[in-house]
């Protein structure tokens, strides 16, 4: 158990780290100087460890890191035959009986700290050096925004979390820290990530400063109000640093095309590649392509189906969908079609009879069709962050800072036009005498069009504070198991980190996990 504790990793971490970088220099100092402040006061021992970070970040996200927290929301559900199968994404993606034992969200919880302890250990070391000032800082904006963005994940999804600063080691601990100054350091990271990255990098797998003004503007926008660090006149000045930088694709099919990948509207992308060990798997757990032959000759669903789309999300509006006819986005994020050059193609043996209901197709990898390849082997790369999402939040931002009609020309005349290649019929264009509240309902729903499973739709739930309210009313699993309630919103600590970690106990659990509480 204690293996999966936060502080048995920040441990193992600091030990392992000392050890591989003194053996490069056991012929040139002596050992008893192999300090850990005589190793950190060379730039040359810290860079990979910063450059090592960006690895780390994609072995966390790709295949089910990506995907688990989709479970459980308006836009996506899981698939019957993996929910009949694996009883954790059930709990998960329904609510009834999902507990702090829950092994799938503890390997979640548990993947993503070894990244958030190796970025302090980096920000850390990067204090200790005199060498190569410039260099320093911008490998400091680096490790800042990894950690920034892992410490904004998981206090989204699990609230009061433990900061990690090795500066601050023995003042913090290892335990829960109140909700402001998990946001507070958050921010900070954000800021230092803005300020200190360089505005290019020539290796695209590295971050620039215009990835930390994104997060940053995420971060003043998604602080819980009761942090009072919630500005969205500070999130606006952020995006609007971005914002010249980029430039939309002439077509929303571009941003999905295998042969553009880091296009124009790219901040921040994940470099994957077909093959294994780089590929991101996404497209066999999501069934994303239409189908394949088998050595029989036989025509199947082509996929795993972990994660499949509402009805609510691949409907049309005239059927209680979000979908509007016209609107490209449609047929490019959901597949309707499940055929192999022409043929019709079978359920699988045993399936739940949802396999040919429509499935996410933004992650299809058309080159995994050739003779050879394998669905699992698709390597996509992936937008985590682009310009389309800046300018949705900053059209909120305009919102709620009383300029509602600024907010609706921004959406219209930017991602609506896209949608419909550029001649946005009259009757699609959104109202400038809208209601401020009406634009917070029809901002959502945009971001669901244009943003459907990149993975920030949990995140846009809860910090508009509608997870509970759009689960219950557009997910299918959460009306059967009727059981979401308002303490749902997060996620419980597991079990073997309030076993493993004696700065954790059962009394740190969230509201509504206790023993008992959750049938």
């Amino acid at each position: 158990m204690k293996r999966n504790t936060i502080k048995t990793i920040a441990y193992a971490l600091a030990f392992s780290f000392a050890s591989t970088s003194c053996s490069d220099f056991l012929d040139q100092e002596s050992k008893t100087a192999m300090t850990e402040e005589g190793v950190f006061s060379k730039i040359e021992n810290i860079e990979p460890l910063v450059i090592g970070l960006y690895n780390s970040v994609v072995e966390v996200k790709k295949g089910r890191g990506s995907l688990m927290f989709n479970f459980g929301i308006d836009e996506t559900k899981g698939g019957e035959r993996q929910l009949w199968e694996n009883p954790q994404f059930l709990y998960m993606d329904g609510y009834k009986g999902l507990m702090a034992s829950n092994e799938r969200l503890a390997e979640q919880w548990a993947s993503r700290w070894p990244v958030v302890t190796a970025s302090a250990k980096a920000v850390y070391a990067l204090s200790l050096t005199e060498e190569e000032p410039e260099k320093a800082q911008n490998l400091l904006g680096e490790a800042s925004f990894i950690r920034g963005i892992f410490t904004y994940e998981l206090a989204m999804l699990w609230g009061e979390v433990p900061i990690i600063d090795r500066a601050r080691e023995k003042e913090l601990g290892y335990g829960r820290q109140p909700l402001k100054d998990v946001w507070t350091f958050i921010i900070n990271d954000l800021e230092n990530a803005a300020k200190y990255m360089p505005e290019t990098q020539s290796d695209k797998k590295r971050a620039t400063c215009w990835a930390g003004w994104m997060m940053l503007g995420k971060a003043y926008m998604s602080a819980p109000e009761e942090t009072g660090l919630r500005d969205f006149d500070k999130a606006r000045e952020c995006f609007e640093k971005v914002m010249p930088r980029y430039s939309l694709m002439n077509s929303y099919a571009d941003l999905w095309d295998t042969e553009q990948p880091n296009c124009a509207e790219s901040i921040f992308e994940f470099q994957f590649r077909k093959g294994w060990p780089n590929c991101n798997h996404w497209m066999n757990d999501l069934g994303s392509g239409a189908a394949y032959r088998t050595f029989d000759a036989i025509c199947w669903f082509a996929g795993w189906d972990m994660i499949v789309p509402t009805p609510w999300a691949y409907s049309d509006v005239a059927d209680g969908g979000v979908w509007e006819e016209g609107d490209t986005r449609k047929e490019e994020s959901i597949r309707y079609d499940f055929s192999y050059n022409g043929e019709p193609c079978r359920p699988m043996e045993g399936g739940a009879g949802d396999e040919l209901l429509p499935h996410i197709k933004k992650f299809e990898d058309i080159r995994t069709n050739v003779e050879g390849s394998q669905p699992w082997e698709s390597g996509k790369h992936f937008a985590y962050l682009r310009l389309a999402d800046v300018i949705l939040c900053h059209a909120e931002c305009l919102n709620e800072l009383g300029r509602t009609a600024e907010a609706v020309n921004e959406v219209n005349d930017k991602i609506r036009a896209r949608a419909w290649n550029w001649n946005l019929p009259a009757d699609k264009k959104w109202n400038t005498g809208m209601s401020q509240a009406e634009f917070r309902t029809n901002i959502l729903n945009e971001r669901t069009r244009e943003l459907s499973f990149e993975g920030w739709r949990r995140m846009d739930l809860i910090r508009t504070g509608n997870l509970v309210k759009y689960a219950k009313e557009r997910n299918p699993s959460v009306q059967k198991a009727n059981a979401i309630q308002d303490f749902h919103v997060l996620y419980p600590i597991p079990d073997t980190e309030i076993k493993g970690n004696a700065d954790i106990s059962e009394e740190d659990q969230n509201p509504g996990y206790g023993a008992n509480t959750n049938k």
